[in-house]
C-alpha cells in the first residue's frame, strides 16, 4: 500500500428513476411493495447472531439485504455495532485489536444481515494471517449482493493508506459506501469539526464522515435511521433523468 495523494471520486452505481418507473403500469405494483416496505421501522434490538464463516465461499445463502461493516482492527467496529443493536456484550469486544477474524453474520429484525468483516491494518499479526483476512475480506465483497459497505474510521487518526485502499475497491466495482467516524468523544468543539473536514478532504471531498461514539451514544440514531433508509433504497432512487427526444 502506497500514499495516496490524489482526491477519489465517490462513483455510485446508475439506475433508474422510480419516476420512470412508475409511469410504466407493469411496474406500478413494484413501486407499492416498495413503498409498503418503507413503512416498516427496524427495530434494532431484535437482533441475533447467525453463525461465523471462515471461508467466502461456505458463505450461506441469504434473501435478506446485507451491510457489511468494515474498518482498521482498532477502531471500535464491535462497540458501534453494539451500540446500533442496542445489545450489550453481543458483538464480543476485547482490548486486543485483531480479535475479529472472520465473517460474522447478524440478522437484524428479520429484515438484513449485517457482516462483521475482520479487521484489517494490524500490524503485530503474522504476515500470513494479515494475508488470510485481506482474502477474506477480498472474496466476500467480492462475490456477494451488498447493499451497502459501512467503513469505520477512528476520528482521531482519520484515513489510513488501508482504508483508501478500501475505498478505492469500493468506488472501482462500483459498491456503496458510507463512512462514519468513530471515538468522536475524544474530541470535541472545533478540533472534531476540523478533523472531521480534514477526512472528508481526504476521501474526495464528496463524502463526509459521520461522527459516532459508542460510549456516550453521539450519533448512533442518526446512523440507524440513515441504514433503514439504505437498507430500502430502491435500485431506481439514483437515477438522474435525462433529456427525452
Amino acid at each position: 500500500m502506497g500514499n495516496h495523494t490524489e482526491s477519489i471520486s465517490i462513483h455510485q452505481p446508475y439506475s433508474l428513476s422510480p419516476l420512470l418507473l412508475a409511469t410504466d403500469p407493469g411496474n406500478r405494483q413494484l413501486c407499492a411493495m416498495s413503498s409498503d416496505q418503507e413503512k416498516k421501522a427496524i427495530h434494532w434490538p431484535n437482533t441475533h447472531f447467525v453463525q461465523s464463516v471462515a471461508d467466502p465461499k461456505m458463505f450461506p445463502d441469504i434473501d435478506l439485504p446485507q451491510i457489511a461493516v468494515a474498518g482498521h482492527s482498532n477502531v471500535g467496529k464491535s462497540s458501534l455495532m453494539n451500540a446500533l443493536f442496542g445489545r450489550k456484550g453481543l458483538v464480543k469486544t476485547s482490548k486486543n485489536p485483531g480479535c475479529t477474524r472472520l465473517l460474522n453474520l447478524f440478522e437484524v429484525d428479520e429484515q438484513v444481515m449485517l457482516v462483521d468483516l475482520p479487521g484489517y491494518g494490524y500490524a503485530r499479526a503474522p504476515k500470513k494471517e494479515q494475508k488470510r483476512w485481506i482474502s477474506m475480506i477480498d472474496g466476500y465483497l467480492a462475490h456477494s449482493d451488498l447493499k451497502l459497505v459501512l467503513l469505520l474510521l477512528d476520528i482521531r487518526h482519520g484515513p489510513k493508506d488501508s482504508d483508501m485502499q478500501l475505498i478505492e475497491y469500493l468506488n472501482e466495482v462500483g459498491l456503496r459506501w458510507i463512512p462514519v467516524a468513530t471515538k468522536a468523544d475524544k474530541l470535541s468543539g472545533n478540533s472534531r469539526a476540523k478533523r472531521l473536514k480534514e477526512m472528508t478532504e481526504a476521501m474526495g471531498g464528496m463524502l463526509s464522515p459521520m461522527p459516532t461514539s459508542s460510549s456516550k451514544g453521539i450519533g448512533i440514531d442518526k446512523l440507524r435511521a440513515l441504514l433503514q433508509k439504505e437498507i430500502f433504497k430502491s435500485p431506481y432512487d439514483d437515477l438522474l433523468i435525462g433529456r427525452e427526444d
